[in-house]
């Protein structure tokens, strides 16, 4: 769950942010990856909240390093995948 949603979240900032299909795969991650990392750390944030509210379950470092890498491992693929889709389309 957590790569694909880092594709989308990827694929999302892709779009919101329009032109940066035309820069180099290099300047678009180091575009989008931060936002992913952001969002992915929003989340975990979130998630630690409720599980100290509501579940009562302890901290889980392993869970929450290995959630963040798949976001990110997400978000890459996708940025990778658009940079060869467009190399492919006709100019």
């Amino acid at each position: 769950m957590h790569f694909f949603g880092g594709a989308w979240i990827a694929l999302f900032f892709v779009w919101l942010l329009g032109g940066i299909l035309g820069e180099s795969l290099k300047f678009q991650i180091m575009k989008i990856l931060p936002l992913v990392l952001l969002v992915g750390l929003g989340w975990e944030v979130f998630e630690m909240l409720v599980n100290d509210v509501i579940a009562q379950n302890p901290f889980d470092f392993k869970d929450t390093s290995s959630d963040i890498f798949a976001d990110l491992l997400g978000g890459f693929c996708a940025m990778l995948y658009l940079h060869l889709w467009r190399k492919k389309q006709p100019r």
